[in-house]
């Protein structure tokens, strides 16, 4: 996957004549400069409330584009948006079973429904850890509200206090890379095929389910 400074997200490095630096600048005036909560509180939650989509294409301007996006590119951003509001902030990379905690919905295919049940996928999972008007806060913006009423830890509620809700509830923390995209390709690398495999298939069926019914 390229990993350019564009599709990192790491905002120090780029020039002002960047896609992705343009339309940061443009998603943050829009969304968080001087936003009466308090700009890591208008960050999170204009990050969070784009829908979540595991796609082949996870970098920050496709979710731009796109409005929507999963957690590596969503957390690249947020980290992104923090940044420019002069606000310290890591993509933390974590290992853990996605799905793990996860609603079981009636309308979810059975295979997503069966692997939830059974624990979830191992996964490399991505959040924000922050400094802000508070102290460290480690952000999950993983879950948009439309899955609220299924039981997602949505975090709607969030108003800068405390650590938000996570997205999978007991990890180990591997890295705070800046290039986010090829730390998480080398440890996703790491899978057995057949874990690897059976995340594939787990994310696809979870997103066509969340795209059909919940988007």
């Amino acid at each position: 996957m390229p990993t350019s400074s564009a599709m990192s997200g790491t905002v120090g490095q780029m020039g002002g004549d960047d896609a992705y630096h343009r339309e940061l600048r443009t998603f943050h005036a829009r969304h968080v400069r001087n936003r009466a909560e308090g700009e890591v509180v208008a960050a999170f939650h204009a990050v969070r409330r784009m829908p979540y989509h595991s796609g082949c294409d996870r970098t920050p301007l496709t979710a731009l584009r796109m409005g929507k996006g999963a957690c590596t590119a969503k957390h690249i951003l947020l980290r992104d948006l923090l940044r420019l509001s002069g606000i310290a902030a890591e993509v933390e990379i974590v290992e853990g079973r996605f799905g793990s905690g996860m609603p079981v919905v009636d309308s979810m295919p059975e295979a997503v429904k069966s692997r939830i049940q059974a624990g979830g996928v191992r996964d490399f999972h991505c959040r924000v850890s922050c400094i802000g008007p508070w102290g460290e806060h480690i952000l999950d913006a993983t879950w948009h509200d439309a899955v609220a009423d299924d039981g997602f830890p949505v975090n709607a509620d969030w108003r800068g206090e405390g650590p938000t809700k996570q997205a999978i509830a007991a990890v180990t923390v591997c890295s705070r890379d800046e290039d986010v995209l090829t730390r998480k390709e080398e440890l996703l690398a790491g899978l057995s095929k057949e874990e690897a495999d059976t995340r594939k298939v787990f994310l696809e069926l979870f997103s066509q389910w969340l795209e059909k019914t919940r988007n």
